[in-house]
């Protein structure tokens, strides 16, 4: 075997600006172990990032199995995160992969600052805007949801704005309706959204692209602005969110 084909990084090592060993030593969390956060996970794993904790307390039914790559039947009934963290080390051998089996809520809120990077993989938009709230001014937050052929990603990095900026007074007095991980509120008596496999890889990839170029430093990424990926028609585009004064996030 040639040396070039013997290192498993080595076609990303040619990207310019590319430094392994800043993946390698990123600490990310990464909150919900459903299908964004398999195919965010299988991401990171692909990149050389070794260091990962995974928060969730849920456990898997036969439904998430046609979008989460790390689940099979064998596995109906486990808890997702140790599951995803099992396979995870099938993948990586060297990851250090932590699970935290609680609800975002119940985490205690020093834990956010001791990370790089987080990543929003949650379904619900309550636990969204926790979460949001914690990372703030603590750790950039890369927060993704789909439904169906849509997907949006959003990034947040102290000072810019956050995801409360771009929520409405409507949004507050639906807050405990079902939400779509874009926003669509789903009906009270069928409260499962609509989800593909092909969306959740995509925008769990924009994820993982908006992780690099804030680790090293290039291109633009989605702070005050969301990416809005509509699989129908195939197309993306981005939106801005303007920095809301009085937030509660971030008063000032």
């Amino acid at each position: 075997m040639e040396a070039i084909d013997a290192d498993r990084h080595d076609r990303q090592k040619r990207v310019a600006g590319w430094k392994q060993e800043s993946v390698a030593g990123a600490r990310v969390l990464v909150v919900g172990a459903g299908a964004l956060g398999n195919e965010v996970v299988k991401n990171l794993l692909q990149l050389g990032v070794r260091k990962i904790t995974l928060v969730d307390y849920d456990e898997i039914v036969p439904a998430n199995l046609n979008r989460c790559v790390f689940f099979s039947e064998a596995d109906v009934g486990k808890k997702k995160a140790d599951v995803v963290a099992r396979e995870a080390k099938r993948l990586e051998p060297a990851a250090e992969i932590a699970v935290i089996d609680k609800h975002i809520e119940h985490v205690d809120e020093g834990v956010f600052s001791s990370f790089d990077c987080a990543f929003g993989c949650l379904d619900n938009l309550g636990a969204r805007l926790h979460l949001n709230a914690q990372c703030y001014g603590k750790v950039p937050l890369i927060d993704g949801g789909t439904a169906a052929f849509n997907g949006r990603v959003q990034t947040v990095r102290a000072p810019s704005a956050c995801i409360e900026c771009g929520i409405s007074t409507r949004d507050y007095k639906l807050m405990w309706k079902k939400y779509s991980c874009v926003g669509e509120i789903l009906d009270f008596l069928d409260p499962k959204m609509p989800a593909l496999p092909t969306t959740t890889s995509i925008v769990a990839a924009i994820q993982a692209n908006e992780f690099l170029k804030m680790l090293f430093n290039q291109g633009e990424t989605l702070e005050n602005r969301f990416l809005f990926y509509d699989g129908l028609k195939g197309e993306a585009k981005t939106y801005g969110i303007p920095k809301r004064a009085g937030c509660p996030v971030h008063p000032s």
